[in-house]
């Protein structure tokens, strides 16, 4: 099961994501102002009494879902923002990994020069 994971991790064009991220971001911030400044402002007109029960019922229909439109948009951009640090995140681990890789060829370069240096006295 884990192998399946680190060939999907390796599989990910992690610059492809690196690049995608900012964009994402604003594409969230965006749809959070333009849904956060929208407000349904019914228009007050004359309507018969029969017609009145029916408006109210349809302008708190419409209050509900700008409230659901706003709770949606507030949890993409929080979900975008996650997304970011994850990414960040990823990226440090990255380099941490290749840091190490580098280390351990270098020690293990020393060893065998040590062993050879060692073996030859």
């Amino acid at each position: 099961m884990a192998i399946s994971w680190i060939s999907a991790f390796r599989a990910i064009p992690w610059s492809d994501v690196l690049s995608a991220t900012p964009s994402i971001v604003q594409g969230a911030e965006k749809l959070w102002h333009s849904v956060k400044r929208k407000q349904g402002a019914p228009d007050a007109t004359e309507v018969p009494a029969g017609e009145a029960a029916r408006l109210q019922q349809l302008e708190a229909q419409v209050a509900e879902l700008h409230r659901e439109a706003l709770a949606t948009s507030a949890l993409i951009k929080s979900l975008a923002e996650q997304n970011d640090q994850l990414v960040h995140a990823v990226e440090v681990l990255r380099l941490r990994t290749r840091l190490l890789f580098g280390a351990a060829i270098l020690m293990l370069v020393g060893l065998i020069v040590l062993a050879g240096w060692v073996l030859t006295r």
